[in-house]
């Protein structure tokens, strides 16, 4: 049972600022900056940055520069395009179709040049360029990916030319960076036998833009003292979605009711706080009491 939910908490003094929009690199996006070459392979490339987070006013351009280079030996040749991406409320990632998703870049932004190549320790820049009006989605997201392959035929002859794919995460938006809001819509706390608890708070982002949510739980006997907590998992909420995030690690046995505690950071300037009351299971015959 939810005792608390959507709570909110001043932060302590000295407590650290919102993890920022750059964080997004938690994400394990696949195909991100710098990727290990194919067995065998002499190419190795880098994107940078591997995460762009842009803001504009309605109507008004806006651009931002990813830098492409060639660490490897031997001269590539570099394909752009722009790809959608899908996050799951558990946090699974997945590419789509440019254009397929609701939030895509497809109709709002652009780029040049889409290919070239680059000689060995070469740098070529890749402009992105968008515009937003003020209807639809006040926020859209995407990849920037590049194909990167060796413009060296293989001394065999045989097979095809070894390649890679770097990708860029892009975030577009109208929404200023420090106009955000989330809030906690469930909060559950379950033994995994023994002494084991996991503890999960589900966080929804009413806001317009992209939030990242981090934060801690805790689990308090009736009378307030520490039984176990930690870091609860991090990460994206896309604007209008539902992540979960947990905790699970091993705690001390209270004697009756205990609380389970969710304190989470997702930029604004309160911390969310939801509370439930948790009861252990009761030991089995034989079973040691910590």
């Amino acid at each position: 049972m939810v005792s608390s939910i959507g709570g909110r908490q001043q932060r302590a003094a000295g407590r650290g600022a919102a993890v920022p929009a750059w964080a997004v690199a938690c994400l394990a996006l696949p195909a991100l900056g710098l990727l290990a070459p194919p067995a065998g392979a002499q190419l190795l490339a880098m994107a940078n940055p591997t995460q762009i987070s842009i803001t504009v006013r309605p109507g008004e351009p806006g651009e931002r520069d990813v830098m492409v280079s060639n660490l490897g030996a031997a001269p590539v040749h570099v394909r752009a395009r722009l790809s959608d991406w899908t996050l799951s409320e558990r946090g699974e990632i997945g590419l789509a179709t440019l254009g397929s998703t609701a939030g895509s870049l497809a109709d709002v932004m652009s780029f040049i040049p889409a290919e070239f190549e680059l000689a060995p320790n070469e740098n070529r820049r890749i402009r992105l360029l968008a515009t937003l009006s003020n209807f639809g989605l006040a926020t859209r997201w995407g990849m920037l990916l590049c194909e990167v392959r060796s413009a060296a035929a293989p001394v065999s002859e045989i097979g095809p030319r070894a390649s890679t794919e770097l990708g860029v995460t892009v975030f577009l938006s109208r929404i200023p960076p420090d106009s955000l809001h989330a809030e906690i819509t469930g909060l559950t706390a379950r033994s995994l036998g023994g002494d084991s608890i996991v503890i999960t708070a589900r966080v929804r982002n009413s806001g317009l833009r992209h939030i990242v949510v981090s934060g801690e739980a805790a689990l308090a006997d009736s009378g307030g003292a520490r039984l176990g907590g930690g870091t609860m998992t991090s990460g994206l909420i896309l604007p209008g979605a539902t992540r979960t995030f947990e905790w699970v690690g091993s705690a001390a046995r209270g004697t009756g009711p205990c609380l389970a505690t969710a304190t989470l950071d997702g930029g604004e300037p309160e911390l969310l706080v939801g509370e439930t009351r948790f009861d252990w299971p009761a030991l089995t015959a034989g079973a040691p009491a910590r």
